[in-house]
Order: structure tokens, then C-alpha cells, then sequence
């Protein structure tokens, strides 16, 4: 009895896995057939359309292309930009220094770091006010307290 329960069971099986493989493949078949012209996946109309786009962009692409060539004489880093020669150029022309202050203190750990300048405690992004201009107070930190002045950077220490 339990020999023939067995041999059912494995008889709907079979006949299950072949009515999927059936539908699959007619599902299979039928997506793939080909009706019209225009029904195709990839269309010979829409194909030339996209090529002609493509020779119409290839037209504007210039012949000649700009080399660039690398002189071993010329430079002695050659991952050197040649945007950055002229940016140095320009801040080479201007030499910029401190005013005269005297920096007496700083405080880096803690909420809010701050800096003694001229007897006067002074906090981040604070100006300070001295002939020729205007000092900010940039950061104070360990290394020493971060000042900008005329668009430079300069870090100084108390002594």
C-alpha cells in the first residue's frame, strides 16, 4: 500500500514538472515570435535613426587633437598642473607678513577654544584690529593659533 501511495505521488510529480516545462516553453516561444517589423526588440528603423545621431556627433569631433608634450629639461614634477605655475606666480608677487602683536596664551581643549593677542582673549572667527588691517582668529588648536591676514594663513605659538 505504501509502495503504491509512492508511485502516485511521484506520478503527479512528473506530470507537474513537464506541465511547467510545457508552459515554459510556450511562454518562451511566443514572446520571442516575430510579428511585425516594427516589433522587434531592436528595430532596423530606430537602429538607423540612432546611427545617424551617432555620424551627425562624430562630425562635430575636431581631427586634430591638442598634444601635450612633457620635456624632462622643462620640469622636474610631472604630475605638476600647469594651472598652479601661474596661480603660484601671482602669490609669489606679494609677499605678505604679520603685523607685530603679541601672542601671550591659548586654550585648544576645550568647547570653545580661545586665544590671548595684546592682552585681549580673543575666540574662533574673532577679528582682530591692527594697522593695515584686519586679523581673523581661524582655529586654535595644539599646533598654535590659526590666523588669516590679506588672505593668508599663518599659525603662530605664544612664547
Amino acid at each position: 500500500m505504501a509502495e503504491l501511495t509512492h508511485k502516485k505521488q511521484h506520478t503527479i510529480e512528473y506530470i507537474a514538472i513537464s506541465a511547467l516545462v510545457m508552459s515554459a516553453l510556450i511562454i518562451g516561444i511566443a514572446r520571442f515570435k516575430k510579428g511585425d517589423v516594427d516589433d522587434e526588440v531592436f528595430s532596423r528603423k530606430e537602429f538607423n535613426k540612432k546611427w545617424k545621431e551617432i555620424e551627425i556627433l562624430e562630425a562635430n569631433v575636431p581631427n586634430k587633437e591638442n598634444k601635450i608634450v612633457y620635456a624632462i629639461e622643462d620640469e622636474s614634477a610631472p604630475f605638476k598642473s600647469p594651472f598652479d605655475e601661474t596661480v603660484e606666480n601671482k602669490e609669489s608677487a606679494e609677499i605678505v607678513l604679520l603685523p607685530d602683536m603679541q601672542f601671550q596664551g591659548m586654550i585648544w581643549k576645550s568647547s570653545r577654544p580661545q586665544a590671548i593677542i595684546n592682552n585681549k582673549v580673543y575666540d574662533v572667527k574673532d577679528v582682530i584690529s591692527v594697522t593695515g588691517g584686519e586679523v581673523e582668529v581661524k582655529g586654535v588648536d595644539k599646533d598654535g593659533i590659526h590666523l588669516i591676514y590679506k588672505n593668508k594663513e599663518f599659525i603662530v605659538r605664544p612664547k
